[in-house]
């Protein structure tokens, strides 16, 4: 169990309101003893909210192994009946997660505003796997999986008071933050669009922050980011979670320093992107001033269409979209492959990106969840099980379409109406979620590629592929020009697979 010797320090039923100096930020239990010139004999006292009989006590004194109030569970130990609120509980990852948790017995809250809905219909495009109104969904949540999710719709953005009236009501013990405007193209199309994405985004997040310190400040929150933030140095500098190693060293003249703990670097490739990189830097600065707690998540590009619940009841089933705008990569070539659209790489094809699975990206966050950082710790994790070049997962959606489903796959180069080196070093370290956190991957690309296949080729589903596939070839350009991408190339899968078999049989040897 990767959290059992975690102690009440870590836990979010920890009290410490008026029993520890805030000023000595940002530190560890120890490392507040040294800052605060305290003896080794000295004991950090606390209360436990969920246990008031141990009056006070040294909250380093009880690991979660010896706790009541913590379970053993497959993601190590959970506290009996946490309460968690999602923030975007309409989309994606928000409505998969709070399935995943409920049945897990953990007591899920959420909000939205169905804004994602409304900048989908902007496009003039739909989830293509039919998703049902919330209060279908959450009815359809209890009658098939006997979870009852506590739900409110409100703009964490615009009616913060709302959020904090709810947030004081539930005392959610951890905050997970899909609150925000996931897409890089919606952000490019003009200004108002930029700007929008920017308010929304880093001032939600902002408000957040300061209720949090008000209402919550012993929950975690678990914020989305991206590996976007760091961008693709074309140096091959090493992408580290969040913050350089400690052994880093940054050598000028004849003078070195260490940077162990500074953030790294970011290089944000759209208006988007800078969005996440300022939340970045606002959510350390209040674990700094307020002792809050932070997971922050450096999350590749997820894909695929699977949990066992979402996967329960036709009306249980989470959103999938494929226009340019909110479509991710790989959902959107499966969706391309069913109706023959040639598969678009955007240029060369050869830029490279993190990715993880639907279902891992559950127990990633659900492990995470079981771990709270220390008070005033911002912790990042980069959530990726893999990376791939945009062309190395073009040439295996199609090999499978082809000899799985039978279909007639091409692949296509389009004009890049992004910004961006196509060919590019990659190298992204991500080794906080196996080695801290007992993360192993249980999905392969090639199993969720064919489980996507299987729900889209549906007919109800093939036909709404059919009826926006219009959306899916960009028309937004980085350089603001309007107007279609055009094609450089269609080549046939045969050549793509042959070479791929020939390097891969290469680098066997």
């Amino acid at each position: 169990m990767h959290n059992k010797l975690c102690t009440c320090w870590n836990c979010p039923a920890i009290n410490l309101a008026g029993k520890v100096d805030f000023r000595a930020c940002g530190q560890s239990a120890k490392d507040l003893k040294e800052k605060m010139g305290l003896q080794d004999s000295f004991q950090i006292m606390a209360e436990c909210k969920r246990r008031p009989e141990l009056g006070l006590y040294d909250p380093m004194s009880i690991t979660f192994e010896e706790c009541p109030e913590w379970r053993e569970s497959p993601f190590g130990y959970l506290l009996k009946d946490m309460r968690v609120m999602i923030l975007g509980i309409d989309g994606y990852l928000g409505w998969t997660l709070a399935l995943w948790l409920g049945n897990r017995g953990l007591q899920v809250s959420g909000v939205d505003n169905y804004n994602r809905r409304i900048w989908v219909k902007e496009r003039g495009a739909h989830t293509v796997v039919p998703i049902s109104r919330m209060s279908e969904r959450l009815q359809a949540a209890k009658e098939v999986l006997n979870i009852d999710i506590n739900f409110r719709e409100i703009d964490i953005a615009n009616e913060r008071e709302r959020l904090k009236e709810f947030i004081d009501e539930v005392k959610p013990e951890a905050i997970i933050h899909y609150a925000e405007c996931p897409s890089a193209p919606f952000s490019m199309i003009d200004a108002d669009h930029a700007i929008y994405v920017q308010k929304n985004n880093v001032l939600g997040t902002l408000g957040l922050l300061f209720i949090m310190r008000d209402i919550v400040p012993e929950s975690s929150l678990l914020k989305l980011g991206t590996m976007g933030e760091y961008g693709t140095p074309l140096t091959g500098r090493p992408l580290f979670e969040g913050m350089f190693p400690s052994d880093a060293i940054l050598k000028w003249g004849d003078r070195e320093w260490s940077l162990g703990g500074e953030l790294t670097p970011r290089d944000p490739p759209s208006f988007y992107h800078a969005s996440k990189v300022q939340d970045t830097f606002n959510i350390a600065e209040a674990c700094k001033y307020w002792w809050l707690r932070s997971h922050d998540i450096m999350q590749g590009v997820i894909y695929g269409v699977h949990t066992d619940q979402v996967a329960a009841d036709p009306r249980l089933r989470t959103r999938f979209d494929i226009d340019e705008w909110f479509g991710t990569v790989i959902n959107r070539l499966v969706a391309q492959a069913i109706i023959g659209i040639p598969l678009t790489l955007y240029g060369t094809g050869e830029q490279i990106r993190g990715f993880i699975a639907l279902e891992d990206a559950m127990q990633c966050m659900t492990r995470l969840i079981a771990h709270p950082p220390e008070p005033g710790q911002y912790a990042v994790a980069n959530q990726i099980s893999g990376y791939y070049s945009l062309r190395e997962l073009a040439i295996t959606i199609a090999k499978i379409g082809k000899e799985e489903f039978n279909l007639p796959v091409k692949i296509q180069r389009i004009e890049n109406p992004r910004v961006e080196s196509e060919r590019h070093p990659f190298e992204p370290i991500f080794e906080n979620l196996p080695k801290r956190f007992g993360f192993v991957p249980c999905v392969r690309l090639e199993e969720e590629v064919y489980r996507t296949y299987k729900l889209l080729i549906q007919p109800e589903i093939r036909r709404r592929i059919e009826e926006k596939k219009h959306h899916i070839i960009p028309k937004t350009w980085w350089s603001g020009e309007k107007r279609r991408v055009e094609t450089l190339e269609i080549f046939e899968i045969e050549e793509e697979i042959n070479r791929s078999n020939e390097r891969l049989e290469h680098s066997r040897r």
